[in-house]
């Protein structure tokens, strides 16, 4: 459970909002294809291991820069369970599905939003 959720942490933070924002799975999606493009360092279409360790390595965790050991469990992580046919790579759809299987799972009432105040999860299944 503690690996999904450093998982989602990473994922949920690439689209990012304020706080008090609401997320849909459409606008989610829509912020995650203009990241996974500026990630995408060689423009293949691919991350490669290399591309996620250093946009994670750019993150913050509120209180400046975050532990690197950290960072790198974190990105290693990310990337075993985006790079689903294990080929060394992560494509934009591999990475797509991890975002939205993580969105649906966050989405507590199932009302297709994350964040704001409506009582959104910070746990996956609404807890918090």
């Amino acid at each position: 459970m503690k690996t999904l959720s450093l998982i989602a942490a990473l994922t949920l933070a690439a689209v990012a909002t304020p706080a008090l924002a609401q997320e849909t799975e459409a606008s989610a999606a829509a912020k995650f294809k203009k990241e996974f493009a500026v990630t995408d360092a060689n423009h293949d279409g691919y991350w490669s291991r290399a591309e996620v360790n250093a946009r994670v390595a750019r993150m913050r965790d509120g209180k400046g820069s975050a532990d690197q050991a950290k960072i790198k469990k974190l990105a290693d992580l990310w990337f075993d369970t985006a790079d689903t046919n294990h080929d060394g790579k992560v494509s934009e759809a591999e990475a797509e599905k991890l975002l939205k299987a993580i969105f649906r799972r966050y989405d507590a009432n199932g009302d297709g939003k994350v964040g704001g105040l409506k009582g959104a999860a910070t746990t996956p299944g609404g807890k918090k």
